[in-house]
């Protein structure tokens, strides 16, 4: 197997020819149980059982890709989330589930809002680890320059901004900004925000902010990033621009093409 290579393939056939243990950050944006035919692929099913089966056997398979100090990221929706989060313990153990991240989409002008009850606005990614040692990068939301120049109004004798705080000095290249949590508001969707340059026109894709936060907090230069149902490469082509190495796999050939041409392959 080649690093840094699209394969169009079945992911389940795929991944059971690969060694255990050499992946260090996957990532992946499987169908939600929407029953929906998105075209581009089919999110039916038979039944909720159905869907479980097909997504156990694929999270099994990852955990075991994973180094022991690896991480995984499961995106989702309301349709299966919960249903999911269980099958995730069970494979990973409940003492790793770290986080429950809540992505704010954006407005919910791009939904159906005329349906009645509160309208969809946020999808839920699931957050594991595979062991207690594992890599974890905190992420700030940058202070605005107003407000930098209005409160970081001092300097040592090295140069460097800080703030007076109780007790000492806060700087400002060790705070940069507002520490991320769990709710994501700052990100939005290509169903509220199709303008952007990078939106291919494929269902389901995300922005690649997304995978910057996921990449860069869980994950350093160098190492391995995996996105088993990679769609258009967005996953690739954030661990590509912050060098990652990385594995994508997907059976769609459209994705598979739009996917070589983002990240300019052959």
């Amino acid at each position: 197997m080649k690093l840094n290579t699209v394969y169009l393939a079945e992911n389940l056939e795929f991944l059971r020819k690969l060694n255990s243990e050499f992946i260090d950050l996957i990532y992946i944006d499987p169908p939600f149980y929407t029953g929906v035919d998105y075209k581009e692929f089919d999110d039916k099913w038979n039944s909720l059982e159905d869907y479980l089966h097909f997504m156990e056997l694929r999270v099994k398979e990852m955990h075991r890709l994973l180094k022991s100090s690896g991480s995984f990221y499961c995106h989702s929706d309301a349709n299966a989330v919960f249903d999911l989060k269980l099958l995730c313990d069970n494979i990973f153990h409940k003492k790793y589930f770290r986080r429950e991240i809540i992505w704010n989409v954006g407005s919910v002008s791009g939904f159906k809002s005329q349906v009645k009850g509160w309208v969809r606005q946020h999808d839920t990614i699931l957050y594991y680890t595979k062991s207690d040692i594992y890599t974890f990068n905190k992420q700030y939301i940058p202070y605005k320059k107003d407000y930098i120049k209005k409160m970081f109004r001092y300097k040592d004798e090295d140069g460097r901004i800080y703030r007076k705080r109780r007790g000492g000095k806060q700087y400002l290249d060790e705070k940069p900004g507002n520490a991320v949590g769990d709710v994501w508001n700052d990100i939005y969707s290509y169903q509220t925000r199709t303008r952007s340059k990078e939106y291919l026109g494929y269902p389901t894709q995300k922005p690649e902010k997304l995978l910057e936060r996921i990449i860069l907090s869980s994950s350093n230069e160098g190492e391995l990033i995996a996105d088993f149902f990679c769609g258009t490469g967005t996953t690739l082509a954030v661990a590509n621009k912050l060098k990652r190495k990385w594995i994508g796999v997907d059976n769609n050939q459209k994705a598979i093409d739009l996917c070589k041409e983002r990240l300019r392959l052959d």
